[in-house]
Parts: structure tokens; C-alpha cells; sequence
């Protein structure tokens, strides 16, 4: 996904005074969406992934990037709490990163994805005992067996229909099963429509936020500054929207975090101000939904 575009602020009578940026800290974020894959249900017309499964996995590789190894990993590692011997699934797992990640707290991983090539691509990594992968559609999970817990990695802004996935996703765990969602922070982090600043006389660094209730389809360019670039698209939903399908599930929410990034930036005049920043909007979003 290409960088947010930075926005003047308007109304300001001193409009001098403000600098708009989206370099800092934006651009040391890492990229804001689906780190190990994708997992979009075909009913939102197919995985646009597919085109571009080999250029992804080139830049994320068999750990992820570095925000996906120091954050989001670990703290979802923590929320989940898989156990040695679960049954856990992985919705869209793509080459398998979280699934490995999983694995290795000794739980028996299924990791599922709307890419072929991205389940292929899995299949080649190593791991701590063997991870049954499929080419699978998110909101299609019947015939898996019944699982003991269930995660969904920085895939949701990719899913159109959340409501077919929430119920798929409901039937296959057990009662009192667990279900750990992890997204690009909802209110935050809004693509084309949220975007770093600067304000000199304060010193301060801002988050400025141009829309947040209105649920979005955004379209994104995979390789910026490419003509003939495939693009998918990211679908923005306030909280609200997010969470009423799980809970027309019958699920239940059980946990809730918001993860910072564990940046710092490098000495300079703005270097106070950016780390504060960073301390202040939190990058991602973890849910933990239990199954009644």
C-alpha cells in the first residue's frame, strides 16, 4: 500500500503554521495492511493477491516484517494463549507466518487462504510439526473439523462480507472456543483518509482524521508508481460495523487491546514529539471473541 498522502489542514487562520507529514512516524510503521496473507472471501469477487503472492512474499518472507515479529505477533500470541494440543485455525494464513508462529506453542495449526499461491508458498516453509494448509474461502471453513480457537491476522480489512465469515467462522468452534482478530486500528489508521502532521508552534505531532463512522472501499495500488499495477481493496468500518457481525454470531467479546508500535525515532528536533505520538495512536487492534 502506498504511503498516506499528507492534507493541509483547513480553517486554520494561520494555516503557516501547521506542516502536514506522512513520513513521520508513518513512514517507519511498516506497511498497514495484511502482513502473512489473505484471506478476502471470493463472494467480494476472488483474492486479487493471487497476481501478486510471489512480490508478497518476497518482501514478507517466512518471519514477517519487523512490526509483524516485535508486535503484532507476540501480543497476539498473548491474547490467544494457544495451548499445547489445541486445534487452533488460521484464516487467511497466506505463507504462513502466524500459523508457524502458532505452531510453535505445540497447538495443531489448519491455516486457510483465499491464494493458491500464497497455500503453496506455505507449504515450503518449515515448521515445528507439520500445518495442514488449504486454498479455502474465509466464509467457507465447513468440512475442517471443529477447532479449539480461531485467528484472523490483519486479513478483516480485506473481507467483504464479515457476516458470512463471523457465522463460518462460529460454526466450526467448539462451544467455548476462541476466536482472536487482529486489524489495522479502525480509528486511526483509515487509508486515504487519516495522515501524519506537524504543528510548529506547539511542537506537537498530530493525527489528523477526515472520516471514521462511514463504512469505505477503498481501492489500493500494490505497486505504487507501476502502470500496469494490480490493486485490491481495503474496507474501512468504524468499530460499530466491525463488531455487529460477530456478535449477530453469537459470539461474545472477551478481550480487548490496542498495540503501539515499539519504534523510536532518531535524534532530532522532532524526535520528542514523533515518539510521543507513536505513544499516543496505536497502530493495531486486538479483539478476543469467545463462543458461547
Amino acid at each position: 500500500m502506498p504511503p498516506e498522502r499528507p492534507r493541509k489542514p483547513t480553517g486554520s487562520r494561520t494555516p503557516n503554521r501547521f506542516t502536514p507529514r506522512s513520513d513521520v512516524p508513518r513512514r517507519s510503521e511498516g506497511p498497514p495492511h495484511r502482513e502473512g496473507a489473505r484471506g478476502r472471501d471470493r463472494s467480494a469477487g476472488g483474492t486479487s493477491w493471487e497476481k501478486s503472492a510471489d512480490w508478497y512474499d518476497r518482501i514478507i518472507g517466512e518471519r514477517g516484517s519487523e512490526l509483524y515479529r516485535e508486535v503484532v505477533i507476540p501480543r497476539a500470541l498473548d491474547l490467544l494463549q494457544p495451548e499445547r494440543g489445541e486445534r487452533v485455525l488460521d484464516i487467511g494464513c497466506g505463507q504462513g507466518v502466524f500459523s508457524r508462529a502458532i505452531c510453535d506453542c505445540g497447538a495443531l495449526v489448519t491455516g486457510v487462504d483465499a491464494s493458491r499461491t500464497l497455500i503453496q508458498k506455505a507449504r515450503t516453509y518449515p515448521s515445528r510439526t507439520p500445518i495442514r494448509y488449504f486454498d479455502r474461502d474465509a466464509a467457507e471453513l465447513s468440512g475442517l473439523g471443529e477447532f479449539d480457537a480461531a485467528s484472523a491476522i490483519l486479513c478483516l480489512q480485506n473481507l467483504e462480507h464479515l457476516d458470512k465469515v463471523c457465522l463460518s467462522a462460529a460454526s466450526v468452534l467448539k462451544p467455548g472456543g476462541r476466536m482472536l482478530w487482529v486489524l489495522n486500528h479502525p480509528a486511526f489508521r483509515i487509508p486515504r483518509q487519516s495522515s501524519w502532521g506537524f504543528e510548529d508552534e506547539r511542537k506537537l505531532q498530530y493525527r489528523r482524521i477526515d472520516a471514521y463512522s462511514s463504512t469505505l472501499s477503498v481501492p489500493i495500488v500494490m505497486h505504487p508508481g507501476k502502470a500496469d499495477s494490480e490493486s485490491t481493496v481495503s474496507i474501512h468500518r468504524s468499530l460499530e460495523s466491525l463488531m455487529a457481525p460477530a456478535f449477530a454470531a453469537g459470539l461474545t467479546l472477551a478481550g480487548f487491546q490496542e498495540w503501539h508500535s515499539h519504534k523510536e525515532s532518531q535524534p532530532g528536533p522532532r524526535a520528542r514529539a514523533e515518539n510521543r505520538a507513536r505513544k499516543e495512536f496505536p497502530l493495531f487492534l486486538g479483539l478476543l471473541w469467545r463462543k458461547s
